[in-house]
This record gives C-alpha cells, sequence and structure tokens, in this order.
C-alpha cells in the first residue's frame, strides 16, 4: 500500500517542483524599465469579429498610448454588426495611422495574417479587440525589443476581475497559467504565449508554419516554429506592458473556450509544452481519480488530501508572487477552494466536446 501510494504521488511531487521552480525563477527576475526614445515604428495589428461593444474601450485606450511612430491595422473579419463604421467614427482625428480593412478570407488567423501583410513597419504587435492596455504599453514593447536581440516578446495577459465564481475562477486559472508561461520563457524553455500580447517581425511571421488548416492557434504554433528555429523568444516583465481582456459571460462559453484550448493541444510537437501539459493533466486527472475512487478504497481520499495541500501550496507560492503584476489578489484559503473545483472542471473540459460542437463567434472549430 505505502509503495502504490508513493508511486501515485510521484505526479504531484514532478509538478510541485516545476511549479516552484517557475515561482523562483519569477521572483527573481529584474523588472524592466523602458527608456525615453520611442525606438522603431511599429504595426499594431487586430483581427476583430462583432466586436462593436468593445471598440470605444478599445481606440479610447489605443489613443491613450504615448508612442507616436506607429499605425494600426483593423482587420473586420466578416463582422454581423456595425463594428467597421463604428471603429471608423471612433479614430477620426486620430493621432496615429490606421487602416480599417475586410478579411478576404474568414477566420482569425486569415484575418491576421492579411493585416500583418498589409503592415508598413517591420515590428510587428497583435492583440484582441476586447483588450485595454497601459498607455506604456507599445512604448514600453518597443523600447524592450530595440534593446535586446530577440525575435519573439512575450508578454502578460490577464483577465479582468468581475463579480461571480466563473469570473474569479477564469481569472485565477489563467493568471497561473500566464506566470507558468512567464516564468518558463525567463528560463528558456517558453511553453506559451497568448496572441492579445506578443509582437515579432513580419518578415518571421511571413515565413512561419503555422498550419493553416487549423482555425486557430496562431500564437502557439509561431511560438513553436519559432523555437524550431532557434529563434530569440523572451519574455517581458514590466507592469506597463500588462494588457486587460474581458472574461467570459456564461459557463457555456468559458466550456467552450477550453474546449477549443485543449483541441489544439495534441497538434503541438514541442517536447518541452508537451510535457508541461502532459504534468499538468495528469495532475488533475489523478485528482479526479482520488476523488472518484475514494468511495471505493477511502484511502484515496486521504491521498487526494494530500495531492491538494501540496498542490495549493506551489501555486499559491506562484499565484502570489505575481499577483501584483496581474492586478488581481489572492490567498492560500481561496487556492484551496478553487482546488476543489478544478476535478469538475478538468472532466467538464474532457467530455465537454463528445456532446457539443466546438465554436467561435458562431463558427464551427
Amino acid at each position: 500500500m505505502q509503495l502504490l501510494t508513493a508511486i501515485l504521488l510521484v505526479p504531484l511531487f514532478i509538478y510541485a517542483i516545476k511549479v516552484i521552480g517557475w515561482y523562483l525563477q519569477w521572483t527573481k527576475e529584474d523588472y524592466f524599465s523602458a527608456k525615453d526614445d520611442n525606438g522603431g515604428a511599429l504595426s499594431l495589428v487586430i483581427p476583430f469579429k462583432d466586436e462593436a461593444h468593445n471598440l470605444e474601450r478599445l481606440i479610447k485606450s489605443l489613443r491613450a498610448q504615448t508612442i507616436k511612430n506607429w499605425e494600426l491595422i483593423l482587420v473586420n473579419d466578416h463582422s454581423s454588426d456595425n463594428g467597421a463604421l463604428i471603429a471608423k467614427e471612433l479614430l477620426n482625428n486620430c493621432p496615429f495611422d490606421f487602416q480599417i480593412v475586410n478579411a478576404e478570407n474568414k477566420g482569425k488567423k486569415a484575418a491576421l495574417k492579411q493585416g500583418i501583410h498589409l503592415a508598413k513597419n517591420d515590428i510587428i504587435v497583435t492583440t484582441d479587440a476586447d483588450c485595454t492596455f497601459h498607455p506604456d504599453w507599445l512604448k514600453t514593447l518597443c523600447s524592450f525589443y530595440t534593446s535586446r536581440d530577440v525575435d519573439l516578446v512575450i508578454a502578460p495577459v490577464t483577465i479582468k476581475r468581475t463579480t461571480g465564481l466563473l469570473s474569479r475562477f477564469q481569472q485565477v486559472d489563467f493568471a497561473a497559467l500566464q506566470l507558468s508561461g512567464a516564468a518558463a520563457a525567463l528560463q528558456h524553455k517558453a511553453i506559451m504565449c497568448n496572441g492579445a500580447n506578443i509582437m515579432f517581425t513580419k518578415e518571421l511571421y511571413l515565413k512561419a508554419q503555422l498550419q493553416p488548416h487549423i482555425a486557430s492557434g496562431d500564437d502557439m504554433f509561431l511560438l513553436e516554429w519559432m523555437k524550431r528555429q532557434n529563434n530569440n523568444i523572451a519574455f517581458v516583465k514590466a507592469k506597463q506592458v500588462l494588457v486587460e481582456t474581458e472574461p467570459v459571460n456564461t459557463y457555456k462559453e468559458f466550456l467552450q473556450q477550453r474546449a477549443r484550448w485543449a483541441k489544439k493541444a495534441p497538434r503541438y510537437k514541442d517536447r518541452q509544452i508537451i510535457t508541461t501539459g502532459l504534468i499538468v493533466s495528469t495532475v488533475n486527472l489523478l485528482l479526479c481519480a482520488f476523488l472518484i475512487g475514494g468511495f471505493w478504497l477511502p484511502y484515496l481520499w486521504q491521498i487526494l488530501g494530500v495531492s491538494m495541500v501540496v498542490k495549493s501550496i506551489s501555486d499559491y507560492m506562484l499565484l502570489k508572487s505575481g499577483s501584483n503584476d496581474l492586478n488581481f489578489n489572492i490567498t492560500l484559503f481561496e487556492v484551496l477552494f478553487l482546488q476543489l473545483i478544478y476535478p469538475i472542471y478538468v472532466v467538464s473540459v474532457l467530455i465537454y466536446p463528445a456532446f457539443n460542437k466546438i465554436q467561435w463567434k458562431s463558427r464551427n472549430i
């Protein structure tokens, strides 16, 4: 029995060691400070579909950017609302160059590529239409890029806190993903990036093999391609580059989003991405197994209790270390509580695609 217990706990301790390693990496990393100069010119590309309700907030945030030498490219991905007209009105007399174009082909990935083709500048930044930014966001990104020998810049994204358990769960879960991905990149073992806040060159993007037959995932496929080419990948640790995005509003939308993310996982080929994914998935599936198996073998609930405590403490250390950087607060009690939800969450994401079509913006994925 003791041997079986030890074997069952091995994945948990591997997980805990990895998370604590990320915590140590994050806490020892210095913050980046932008130089006063604006650096080189850049192009910001934003695909959008049915985002009329978010455009005023987005463009107000972009108008406040302190960088001067840049252009905005909005690519309308066959919206069914009047977002393109709203954007044009909101951008009237703006202090930077802009283009609003209609996508030729359907899909976010196609819209993004079209926008990058149209970009006047070689330095490209991408984000989403439901995001807002610090006034020095673009300035700090550009300063980081021009001061380092780097091909892909990964920057942080956080989910805004609203009311309710679903919103809070999204914020904490997404923060854990962001901090683990950031720390891994700082260890020169990048495993994650988010298209809502990345920077690269136009030339490299257009060369990259991003699996165009798959509707989404251009950010992660770009990361994988960059790693295969031995390009330099860096994470920028600075509060000014934090991008805030909106949470989804319903449990159905949440499961749709996470199922889309999970569906891309079998397409990844990078060893570090796959290994990390397997460790995290194994631990969460074991927690589910301990919970269910305890009805027949009660000692599994004791293992579940130990696992919850060890996992919660390591997760809390990482989350707490980055909470100020991602604009949220966290307590150990809250992490313990959210761990109880995790088995249900993992099982739901796994079985959801078996009974439902995966969609994004009314399109099947």
